[in-house]
């Protein structure tokens, strides 16, 4: 019998990108070596990606930074034929920026409220969040008063008002299966995240996100917050390269996402012969 040979995962990333509270570059180099018992890995970075197609079974794209500072390779992978890419880029969520917010308010799911006008009806909000309609990883985000917010122009920024909440919580998904959630018991030290236990409630919360996407192959991670009198609302529907804290999770519960994931990719894979 011939020795079965490991198929080759091409590691999209940037070691290099930095982010308030987090260390992608290590979350990579574990996700990397926890993918080496399974699979050949290569990593690159999103420019030079499109050089070594040839040798990769699948492309997986992570922690690449923002996807505005690099749409031109994204579209380049993307309209490549017979690729198994991963996230597969079809998704509504931030992967083409932060307007899915305002259509999943428009259709009446539990999101913080949204707005593209501000002249629409905010309640009794005294200071704003605003938002490029583009934008990715917080860049552009800022907070303006009412009266700051009045003598703006907003022009492509979303404007939410600003939710007093209790804690922010992330539920994370590979395709359309629940795998953990975490959270920030201090809303001021965002970053500093602890496991989650989920109720029912929670997971139909999240869940109804994951299902109106249309990322078919990928990892999602659903941001929502508590508010004061216990609904929780979405913050951003994160269906590009989500951060996972992968360091924070038990033994178990880390190789049952793993076992996910390498089976996700297979069906990625098959899907593209």
């Amino acid at each position: 019998m011939g020795v079965k040979m490991k198929k080759t995962v091409l590691l999209v990333t940037d070691f290099y990108y930095e982010a308030k509270g987090r260390e992608y570059f290590r979350e990579d180099l574990l996700l990397g070596g926890l993918l080496r018992k399974q699979y050949n890995v290569c990593t690159t970075h999103i420019e030079d990606a499109a050089k070594l197609l040839d040798v990769a079974d699948v492309v997986l794209l992570r922690n690449t930074g923002p996807q505005s500072t690099h749409k031109a390779h994204l579209a380049a992978l993307k309209n490549r034929t017979g690729l198994a890419l991963y996230n597969d880029l079809l998704g509504k969520g931030d992967i083409v920026g932060k307007r899915h917010l305002l259509e999943l308010f428009q259709l009446g799911f539990a999101v913080i409220p949204t707005f593209v006008a501000k002249n629409e009806a905010f309640g009794k909000s005294e200071r704003f969040l605003l938002k490029p309609l583009d934008g990715a990883d917080s860049l552009g985000v800022k907070v303006l008063s009412a009266e700051e917010l009045h003598a703006s122009e907003c022009q492509n920024m979303l404007i939410q008002p600003l939710v007093d909440f209790q804690y922010e919580v992330s539920f994370y998904f590979v395709g359309k299966e629940f795998q953990y959630a975490l959270y920030a018991p201090n809303p001021q030290k965002r970053w500093e995240l602890k496991v989650y236990q989920a109720t029912k409630e929670d997971m139909s919360f999240a869940q109804s996100f994951v299902n109106w996407n249309s990322c078919t192959h990928g990892i999602q991670r659903v941001d929502a917050c508590r508010t004061q009198d216990g609904q929780l609302l979405l913050m951003e529907l994160e269906d590009y390269n989500p951060f996972l804290s992968l360091e924070l999770l038990d033994v178990d519960v880390r190789q049952k996402f793993m076992e996910a994931l390498c089976c996700s990719l297979e069906r990625c894979m098959e899907s593209s012969q």
